[in-house]
């Protein structure tokens, strides 16, 4: 065994710093949480090259004292805990003395700070975590903290950096949690000469989320406000109609720190529990104010993971708080008219609207009913015979009725019975000596999305032109990543411009997208590229193409016509080797005769 030395404290910074700096975002952090405890009232981010060629920070807070501007970045200097007891009790969102002395040793940084008591600033230089000049200046009360080339010194580690645009996404996220968990601090943040988030500091939280997510989210949230055993539950919690595909906006601050913690996030989705749909989450930005003894914020270098000495308690108040605010107030969807299927309904002249010639408008339903199904499952003209339609439809008095059942040849030798749907959502079929159980959802889409990804390959997804634009609001981050990717989304069949205001007007969308999922679906995609920044290009392709195919499939609880379910049955059991939709769930479940009859007793 070598003999065991003691790190000189250049090194030893630098191995802090490969936990507390992992990356701009983490440098930022560090420092903004920093000029909160300083009770800064003001304080203004400024990044360029995503925040690795340069970072700066200026709060108007207490400032640091001359005497202690050097001091700072030593390893363990803190003002803000003295002893062990402190850590019982923390308030403040940095304790550990470690940022300053971290940072510093990865770069090249410069300190301009000055108290309300002195006449005078101070500028501190450091380089590579060794002080290179000191000196009086003249300067407002507050600190500014500029960082330059990150990790010059340790080149190993920019490797495991992204592109400037994504670093400045992590940065636009701990920015957007700094402003959700104080409002009461006006906050400024800049991208390479850009102002991308401003907000007043009024310290009201509905004005906070108003400026980063936008009036319809804003208009959306319901106000939290609940106590129970010392522990003040208070934010708001997003109606159902404004769930999201992931937990992305859901925020959690416990005394002011942002964390995350599965208890509350457990908690709050029982609370939603019967008023979302599956795979839907709750918008939610919550404050807990209690007692700091609670909770034990030291378990992690990113202070960002906490242990609770009561979980149950702490479930019970954020739980009750979100269900009393879920039922405060009646949440009533309003009520849409459905499209009528020529296929399900008897169509009299009574249905149709006087302003119509009645030949007319039956030959122009049909046309898009055929054009429709054509662009979703790919049925040939000659299975829908629309002159026979049409007669019995002009007849008034007869109903088109599907058959019971179906008998379908393919080729000499395979031979299937479609025998029914069954709960609206899964096709019966008997095929030789099995019956199959087919989800109609996943085959749907499965077929879809191998279409969508057939034309995409060679370039033919061709847009359709929407009658009437949809705008759309979005958030200050949604917007910067719709702009950054509209080649992106044009190369998937969308067409938006700049709307202002943070809003998009959208053109043109893929051909299989119904006008209802347009919104959705768009902002289900922002979400997809923002949440796979690791990801290479062609995967975010694959990921929306088949985000495209989910929207445009049939769904489960919907009736399907026979002759619907025949060309889908086809179509599926031409694909080789496929049993699994884009998102991985089986589409053909069988059970075997055999099995059946073993069952019923009838074989041993």
């Amino acid at each position: 065994m070598q003999k065991i030395n003691v790190l000189d404290q250049r090194v030893a910074n630098m191995i802090a710093a490969g936990e507390v700096v992992e990356r701009p975002a983490s440098v930022i952090k560090e420092l903004v949480e920093n000029a909160v405890d300083a009770g800064a009232r003001s304080i203004t981010v400024e990044i360029k090259n995503g925040g690795i060629s340069y970072i700066r920070v200026s709060d108007d807070g207490c400032g640091i004292s001359p005497e202690d501007a050097v001091t700072a970045f030593q390893r363990h200097a803190t003002s803000k805990i003295r002893n062990v007891k402190d850590l019982e009790s923390i308030l403040t969102l940095g304790f550990r003395g470690e940022a300053l002395a971290s940072i510093a040793a990865v770069s090249q940084v410069e300190l301009i700070t000055k108290t309300q008591d002195s006449d005078e600033g101070i500028y501190v230089s450091i380089q590579a975590g060794k002080v290179t000049e000191k000196k009086s200046i003249g300067c407002p009360q507050g600190t500014t903290l500029v960082v330059r080339n990150l990790f010059f010194n340790t080149p190993a580690r920019m490797k495991f950096l992204k592109k400037d645009t994504t670093e400045a996404g992590y940065i636009s996220d701990i920015i957007v949690r700094l402003v959700l968990g104080h409002p009461e601090i006006s906050f400024r943040f800049i991208n390479n000469g850009k102002e991308v988030i401003f907000t007043s500091g009024d310290n009201k939280l509905i004005n906070c989320i108003y400026s980063l997510y936008g009036k319809d989210y804003a208009k959306s949230m319901l106000p939290v406000n609940y106590n129970e055993n010392g522990i003040q539950v208070s934010g708001f919690a997003g109606k159902p109609d404004i769930a999201r595909a992931n937990r992305s906006m859901q925020s959690f601050f416990i005394n002011g720190r942002y964390i995350k913690s599965n208890v509350l996030t457990y908690a709050v989705e029982e609370a939603y529990k019967n008023q979302l749909t599956v795979n839907k989450f709750p918008v939610a930005i919550l404050h807990l104010n209690f007692n700091p003894s609670l909770v034990d914020v030291n378990v992690h270098p990113t202070k960002m993971e906490v242990k609770f000495s009561d979980e149950k308690q702490i479930y019970q108040a954020v739980y009750w708080a979100v269900k009393n605010a879920l039922y405060a107030r009646p949440n009533i969807p309003e009520m849409a008219v459905p499209k009528k299927n020529i296929f399900e309904y008897k169509v009299s002249e009574k249905d149709i609207p006087i302003l119509f010639d009645k030949k007319s408008h039956i030959q122009q339903e049909i046309n898009t009913y055929t054009v429709a199904a054509d662009q979703s499952i790919n049925f040939q003209k000659s299975d829908i015979k629309k002159n026979d339609i049409s007669n019995e439809i002009n007849n008034g008095e007869k109903e088109v009725e599907p058959e019971k059942s179906a008998v379908v040849q393919e080729g000499s030798s395979k031979q299937y019975k479609i025998i029914g749907q069954l709960f609206n959502t899964y096709i019966l079929v008997e095929k030789d000596e099995e019956v199959l159980l087919i989800d109609q959802h996943a085959a749907h889409e499965r077929l879809g999305y191998e279409k969508l990804l057939q034309r995409y390959k060679s370039r033919q997804i061709y847009p359709q032109t929407l009658l009437v634009p949809v705008v759309l609001q979005l958030s200050k981050v949604e917007m910067n990543i719709a702009l950054e990717n509209s080649a992106f989304f044009k190369a998937i069949g969308f067409e938006f411009e700049d709307f202002g205001n943070n809003s998009v007007m959208i053109r043109e969308v893929p051909v299989t997208v119904d006008d209802s999922d347009i919104k959705n679906l768009f902002i289900e995609i922002i979400e997809l590229l923002k949440n796979s920044k690791n990801e290479p290009i062609t995967e975010k392709e694959y990921h929306a193409l088949y985000t495209i195919a989910c929207k445009a499939a049939v769904k489960a609880n919907k009736n399907m016509h026979m002759k619907e379910m025949e060309q889908l049955v086809s179509d599926l059991l031409k694909l080789e080797n496929i049993n699994t939709c884009p998102h991985g769930r089986p589409i053909i479940i069988s059970m075997s005769k055999y099995y059946i009859e073993k069952q019923f007793k009838r074989v041993m």
